[in-house]
């Protein structure tokens, strides 16, 4: 899977977000579909491929969905650099990387927006990151089996083909 897939994909995914899975809604939480791809392939890819494709996939996402323009970006892009970073020694056929990888890299995403929408002063308490934040990341953590073994093997394909260059 190259750049270009990706970004499609990211591109449909944050179209699915903002429609379909707006009434796929559990405690009026929903996932972030960006944010479950974009810290996958970091894992992948490693911390500055995975926080660029986040800061680009988060633009996009802003730019879209309107609102505060930059705020995913940062958010996803200092996430997706962090997990990358953290993941990068990490036995990734083990399926609770993944999933304890996103759980965490959902708190943090959560952390870094809730932060960043009071830098900019909105009225936003920090009980919006308990009743938020960690339902959000359990529902991205559940996410995992059905999407990982499709970043798996893309990643076992592209270690091939680079193993025969």
């Amino acid at each position: 899977m190259n750049l270009v897939v990706f970004l499609l994909l990211s591109l449909f995914s944050i179209v699915l977000q903002s429609t379909v899975f707006v009434d796929l809604t559990v405690f009026g939480v929903k996932p972030d579909l960006i944010l479950v791809l974009t810290v996958l392939f970091s894992i992948f890819c490693g911390p500055q491929k995975g926080g660029a494709l986040g800061f680009f996939v988060g633009l996009l996402q802003d730019l879209y969905l309107g609102g505060f323009i930059g705020m995913s970006a940062l958010a996803k892009g200092m996430t997706c650099a962090m997990t990358g970073w953290i993941a990068k020694g990490a036995f990734r056929e083990n399926m609770l990387v993944p999933i304890i990888a996103l759980f965490m890299g959902t708190l943090l995403h959560e952390s870094v927006y809730l932060i960043l929408g009071k830098l900019i002063g909105l009225p936003w308490g920090w009980s919006l990151w308990l009743w938020r934040g960690i339902p959000t990341a359990l529902y991205n953590a559940c996410l995992v089996p059905f999407v990982y073994s499709f970043f798996y093997d893309w990643a076992a394909q592209k270690n091939e083909e680079l193993q025969t260059l």
